[in-house]
């Protein structure tokens, strides 16, 4: 395999795993925005016990 046939492989791997870090990122987003606000939700209950 030539230099340029191993760059466009590297390159549409290095897509893929791009891809894949995106949607690992979207997904751990969803789940500190969901902490954050049962975090939230907690604190307005603890706040009304006292």
């Amino acid at each position: 395999m030539d230099n340029y046939e191993q760059l466009k492989a590297d390159n549409k791997w290095l897509k893929k795993r791009n891809e894949w870090l995106e949607q690992a990122n979207c997904d751990l987003n969803k789940e500190i925005e969901a902490a954050y606000e049962r975090i939230h939700q907690l604190t307005i209950k603890i706040e009304e016990l006292f």
